[in-house]
């Protein structure tokens, strides 16, 4: 049997034509196939580290920092040292890197754009006109030449020629044009109300635009090809306090006793040196994004906000102070680009500076330092069409030591028309990976010899939503009868889905799903975050009520991250391991003790979402996988039915201690015929199940070869003679079963009116169930029976929350 491998090294996989495999199984479909396993379904990526991986690790820093007490200049050293370079300062030679001291930063985000800024406190000026202004805009109307409109009012304006509310007071006017305000090339400048604001165009998710607010001025210019650019000119110490808070959070400097403080200073001087090295364009020094370093500026509003976030922030300004004018300087006394990323797994990359395992990375444990990602065989033949069909990808690695012998510099992606080679950085960008030091794993195909697996109910909440993806890409493919039902905010019982659904999701609870839909053989319920530990019992009994009436023959819950903060999954994890043992259908699917190591926390997602539920990228490829192994473990030995069992709907099996109603009246009188129970062991016929009860089905299961759970289930009922007596599956006044729970919150959704989940059939119960059956031309007698709860299900699954 192939099941999902993790080798240690690499496994190339051979193709068969799959009318090749269709023969074999036709000509012998019981027997042992001697076939060539099918291409894989996908790839597991495992990898190490968050951005490039060479000089200074961010998190490395604080690592060394906060866990190893390392000085801010034993950090830089490490990163940087060696072969003639030093933390050095600044001296007079250096001054041809800023002239003047100045800055002078591309703004990408306004490419091709107008450049137009306000000031809050109508301080805003350009230097070819007298007076200020609210607002001002440069519009180009040949090769860096520009009107220049003036108002005001502090407002953004609109890009069109001659914007509503503003005033032409420049015209033709040849650039670069530049807009200053009053204060704002001051160091003490007190962010936003003395800076000047560019005004950000509107996007996806700020539909009205920004307004970020810069130190220095502000200006409208063109690169050597004539495009339209807009640059901030600032003070070098200045524009650094609008990086480091953006580059290392600030909050790193309270962490041990202010031991954070001294990554702030490291990455201070890296930015420093970096920046300081740049000289990216003929018209500005760096820019403001990634490709260069992130730059921030001082502060952020929404244009229809009045209240601006401050991005500078007092602790990176005191670690930019700390370590004013040092650098890092090569054996030529040159100004270094000091590269930086965000963690570098535990090795630096290598490059310029040296390739070394790094402790302080190690000891920061970051959230990306190790990661996963699922890669579908179609997400690689599409990025990859030449290939045909995948097969395989061979890595190659640098050598230099760590997990896979390195960092990946090449990637041979295979399929049945050929092959395309990636550099390890190509395929990194291709499928947006967080580094380069990665090695890829197979996921098998189902082997062609295995047991065929019949369809299959996966019921899932926003935990199970979230896999949506890599759940088709590795787990329908090898069990493809699947119905896969998961929405955010689903309960067990009680609580449907957070959001809309579209058909062919369903919008209920998972004991209206299994109500609405036709049986499956297989059911897969990963529930129970959104329900009560105090009242789940209840539920899954509620549930595998509804489960074991339409004779699924296999039942999996998927127990819970134990890890959450906020409720004891650990006692909701109890009542699953408690359903499992007193029913042989049941089996659990130990997700907890899954990804319960140390490490597996960065599986989970803290934030935004919270509490260690909800799943990183990571922990969803990892969660899709340990799925699809744990389906693989059971096919084999028979666990998973073939096909779905063909059997009427038997409402109000299984019964269990603490049940009643006329059901286990009918029980109880079959038990005293067969076990010939008289006298003081007699049961009394009264409909309440209770321990003589339960030891009597014990009694007889054990008698009759069946599994001794103590519970009336399809096998149980049917060996006392009650087979076919469907007539006698009714909830009426009296009955206590988890399947009148259901009843009653199926019938509050559809006659919309309140009525409380107790689990026992009342006069007024019947009531409502009357009122139901004249609506839709039932027979009206306050019965539930199989024509009733059928109708009732339908329609409750119809029904609007």
């Amino acid at each position: 049997m192939a099941t999902p491998t993790i080798p240690h090294r690499r496994v190339g996989i051979l193709l068969v034509f799959v009318s090749l495999i269709t023969t074999i199984l036709a000509s012998a479909p019981n027997t042992a196939v001697n076939a060539e396993p099918l291409p894989p379904v996908g790839v597991i990526i495992r990898g190490h580290g968050n951005g490039h991986g060479r000089g200074l690790s961010q998190y490395g820093s604080l690592g060394w920092a906060t866990k190893l007490g390392a000085s801010w200049q034993d950090i830089l050293n490490f990163y940087y040292g060696g072969s003639g370079r030093t933390v050095t300062t600044l001296t007079e030679a250096d001054a041809a890197a800023t002239p003047g001291g100045v800055m002078s930063v591309r703004l990408q985000t306004l490419d091709a754009r107008p450049t137009a800024v306000i000031s809050d406190n109508n301080t805003a000026s350009w230097t070819g006109a007298t007076g200020t202004y609210g607002g001002l805009v440069a519009r180009m109307v040949a090769v860096n030449v520009y009107d220049i409109y003036g108002t005001t009012t502090a407002t953004c304006a609109a890009d069109t020629d001659n914007p509503a509310g503003f005033t032409l007071i420049g015209d033709n006017v040849a650039g670069p044009i530049n807009f200053v305000s009053t204060n704002g090339s001051n160091v003490a400048a007190v962010a936003p109300i003395d800076l000047l604001g560019v005004c950000e165009p509107p996007s996806t998710t700020y539909k009205s635009g920004r307004i970020r607010y810069y130190r220095g001025s502000i200006r409208a210019t063109i690169d050597i090809l004539g495009n339209r650019r807009t640059v901030n000119l600032l003070n070098a110490e200045s524009y650094l306090r609008g990086v480091v808070p953006r580059e290392s959070p600030a909050g790193w400097g309270d962490m041990a006793g202010g031991l954070g403080m001294n990554a702030l200073r490291a990455q201070s001087v890296a930015a420093r040196s970096y920046s300081l090295s740049e000289a990216r364009y003929s018209y500005a020094k760096t820019c403001d994004t990634e490709d260069c370093q992130v730059y921030g500026g001082a502060a952020l509003r929404t244009v229809n906000s009045k209240t601006a976030s401050v991005i500078e922030d007092k602790r990176t300004d005191l670690a930019i102070a700390d370590t004013v004018g040092y650098v890092i300087k090569d054996s030529r006394n040159s100004i270094m680009r000091t590269e930086f990323t965000s963690s570098n797994g535990g090795r630096t990359a290598g490059g310029q500076f040296p390739a070394q395992f790094d402790n302080g990375d190690v000891a920061a444990d970051a959230a990306l330092q190790s990661w996963s990602r699922l890669l579908s065989a179609s997400d690689l033949q599409k990025a990859f069409p030449s290939i045909g069909v995948f097969t395989s990808i061979t890595t190659s690695h640098d050598g230099l030591g760590g997990d896979w012998n390195g960092y990946t510099t090449s990637a041979v992606i295979t399929g049945t028309a050929g092959s395309v080679t990636r550099t390890g950085w190509q395929f990194r960008s291709d499928f947006d990976l967080n580094s380069s030091w990665f090695e890829s794993f197979p996921v098998a195909a189902t082997d062609p010899a295995s047991p065929s697996v019949g369809s299959i109910l996966f019921i899932g909440d926003s935990v199970g939503e979230s896999i949506a993806t890599e759940f088709a890409a590795i787990v329908t493919p090898a069990y493809p009868v699947m119905n896969y039902q998961s929405c955010a905010g689903r309960g067990t019982a009680g609580a449907g889905c957070l959001f809309t659904v579209t058909a062919p999701q369903i919008n209920a609870d998972g004991v209206a799903v299994v109500n609405a839909l036709d049986a499956p053989a297989i059911a897969i319920v990963e529930l129970g975050y959104n329900d009560d530990p105090a009242t789940f019992d209840g539920e899954v009994q509620q549930i595998l009520a509804a489960l074991i009436s339409k004779a699924v023959q296999r039942v999996i819950f998927v127990n819970m991250s134990a890890r959450s903060t906020t409720r004891n999954y650990a006692k909701s994890n109890a009542v699953l391991a408690a359903a499992a043992a007193k029913n042989p259908g049941v089996t659990i699917f130990d997700w907890n003790a899954a990804s319960s190591a140390a490490n597996q926390w960065r599986w989970f997602d803290n934030k935004p979402l919270c509490c260690y539920v909800h799943l990183s990228t990571t922990g969803q490829a990892e969660f899709a996988l340990f799925l699809r192994q744990q389906l693989d473990a059971l096919r084999p030995a028979g666990t998973l039915p073939t096909t779905a069992a063909v059997a009427p709907l038997m409402l109000g099996l299984p019964l269990a201690k603490k049940n009643a109603g006329a059901m286990v009246k009918v029980i109880q009188k079959k038990l005293n015929l067969a076990l010939n129970l008289v006298g003081k062991s007699r049961l009394a016929t009264d409909g309440a199940f209770g321990s003589g009860t339960e030891r009597a089905v014990n009694s007889f299961q054990a008698a009759s070869g069946l599994s001794v759970t103590g519970i009336v289930d399809r096998a149980t009922w049917d060996a006392l003679g009650l087979a076919g007596r469907i007539d006698l599956a009714v909830l009426k006044v009296g009955s206590h079963h988890p399947a009148v729970s259901s009843l009653q919150q199926a019938l509050a959704k559809v006659l919309k009116k309140q009525i409380a989940t107790t689990g026992v059939f009342t006069a007024a119960l019947a009531s409502d169930v009357k009122l139901f059956q004249k609506r839709v031309k039932l027979p009206v007698n306050g019965r539930v029976g199989p024509s009733t709860w059928k109708v009732l299900t339908a329609a409750a699954a119809l029904a609007s929350p």
